[in-house]
This record gives structure tokens, C-alpha cells and sequence, in this order.
């Protein structure tokens, strides 16, 4: 099997993508797959007017140089192998496609609207566009809320990559949400990878969060047992840092994916 980690950066590298870089490629080293760090490919940008490098993540599906390979994983630069991760990605059932979930959104966009439009109302409002046009009912998680599918880890077998091909085009999306007058965040990539996942032939699987154990700040009245938000478990393999405002180092960042809070060293905002 020939398989590949990818990830892509536009713009000049953070410190966090570097180590992000450096810990994906040791580990793609060491479960025997290729891996490439794509730097201002400029592929998917040329299929939209706006937003461009939120979709480059997608360039496996559009561009057939990565129709060479039996598998691709496709990580963003904030997520992090846990130390000396040994278990194969590319050995797990992914289908077509595989990725988590994001368990806590439904939760936290019920009670407070983030970055100004992302809510409750509103991921109803982009669920009924997608029921209206293509006629699918999205999965719910046990409390009914839509669930949110994280597009920072993503698997996609060969079949799934040409099967995508065939998915409505980025820009045609794009349209289709601004013309229901939704905000910015579900008319981009991750809400688009999300959609076109169940409104076409996809076996699509829904991968254990082990694979993409999220820390983030919580905001809003959750906040009031702790403001935090570590979905890390015995089970972790790759930890999404999304804690945004802190300036990481490699230190700070093998700390917050590989140690319990009560170890860590930095500041962070406390609750």
C-alpha cells in the first residue's frame, strides 16, 4: 500500500506548524507512509473567488497527482502526534472517507453564538439547505443537535478521492450558501466537506476521537466549571491544539499534547 500524510500551509510557517510539521513526518516515518508539507500550492484557491487557502486542504480530491496513492491523511498544522505513536492511521476503517467529530459543538453552540454568526439556529438554518437541496438528513448526536464533523484530520482512500471528484464545485457551494444569507463559516471548507460527505455515494465513517482529541477554550456559560475543553483520553493519538491566542513553542506544545494539566508549565487564560 502507498499511502501519504499531507498537509499545507499558505503564507510563511507559525512555530506551531513547524513542529506540527516535524512530529507528522517522524511519525509518517515511522508507520512506513510518505509525507509532504504542500507550501503555497495554490490549487484549490483557483476554484473560488474568496476564502482560497481554506480550501487547499482539498487538493487531494481535485488534483490527480494524489491519485497515485491507495490513502491519504490530511492533517492541519495545529494537530499533533502523542509521543512515539506507533498505531497506523491507514490500518484503521476509514471507508471511503473517515473523520471526527467535534462531540462538544453541539453543546457549546447552544448556548453562545462564536465569532459572531456560528449557533444552534444557525447550523439548522445550513442543515435545512442542505435537506432542501439534495434531500439527506444529517446525523444528530444523542442530545439532537447536528453533529460537527472536524476537518483537521481526514482520511481518504482512492476510491473516496475520485468518488469527490464529483462533488458540487467549491465555488458553486460558496453561492449556494450566500444565497441563504448564511455567515462566512458555512459557506467554507469544513461545512462543505461535511455536506457533500452524505448527499453523495460515500461510505463515509465516523473514526474514533482518538484520532483527533481536540483542546479548546470554552466559552460562555459552559465556562463555568472550567474553561477548558480537553477531550484527551487514554485512547488519543493525534491532539488538535486549538487554544487560539497563545504563542506556542515546541516545549509548550509536547506539554499540552502529551501531559496532564496539572503538569503543564505555561500560562494560559484560567478559568
Amino acid at each position: 500500500m502507498k499511502n501519504l500524510i499531507y498537509q499545507v500551509w499558505c503564507g510563511t510557517l507559525s512555530e506551531e506548524a513547524k513542529v506540527s510539521s516535524k512530529l507528522m513526518k517522524q511519525y509518517s516515518d515511522r508507520i512506513g507512509s510518505e509525507y509532504l508539507l504542500h507550501l503555497n500550492p495554490n490549487i484549490a484557491s483557483k476554484h473560488v473567488n474568496s476564502d482560497g487557502p481554506y480550501w487547499e486542504w482539498l487538493n487531494p480530491i481535485i488534483d490527480d497527482s494524489f491519485l497515485e496513492y491507495d490513502n491519504v491523511l490530511v492533517t492541519d498544522l495545529d494537530v499533533f502526534p502523542v509521543e512515539n505513536l506507533n498505531e497506523n492511521i491507514f490500518e484503521e476503517n476509514f471507508g471511503d472517507i473517515g473523520a471526527c467529530t467535534e462531540p462538544f459543538q453541539g453543546k457549546q453552540r447552544a448556548t453562545i453564538t462564536v465569532g459572531g454568526h456560528i449557533n444552534k439556529s444557525n447550523d439548522e438554518r445550513w442543515n435545512n439547505v442542505i435537506k432542501e437541496k439534495w434531500g439527506v438528513k444529517l446525523p444528530r448526536d444523542n442530545d439532537g443537535h447536528l453533529k460537527t464533523y472536524n476537518a483537521g484530520v481526514v482520511v481518504f482512500s482512492n476510491e473516496g478521492m475520485q468518488k469527490a471528484r464529483n462533488w458540487m464545485p467549491f465555488q458553486e457551494y460558496m453561492n449556494l450558501m450566500r444565497s441563504k444569507n448564511l455567515g462566512r463559516f458555512y459557506t467554507v471548507d469544513q461545512n462543505y466537506f461535511h455536506a457533500m460527505s452524505f448527499v453523495n455515494d460515500i461510505d463515509f465513517v465516523e473514526m474514533d476521537n482518538g484520532w483527533n482529541s481536540q483542546i479548546h477554550y470554552i466559552r460562555g456559560p459552559l465556562a463555568i466549571t472550567g474553561n477548558i475543553n480537553d477531550e484527551r483520553t487514554a485512547n488519543t493519538k493525534f491532539v488538535h491544539v486549538q487554544m487560539t491566542g497563545h504563542k506556542w513553542n515546541e516545549p509548550h506544545l509536547h506539554e499540552i499534547v502529551n501531559l496532564p494539566q496539572s503538569k503543564w508549565t505555561f500560562e494560559y487564560q484560567r478559568g
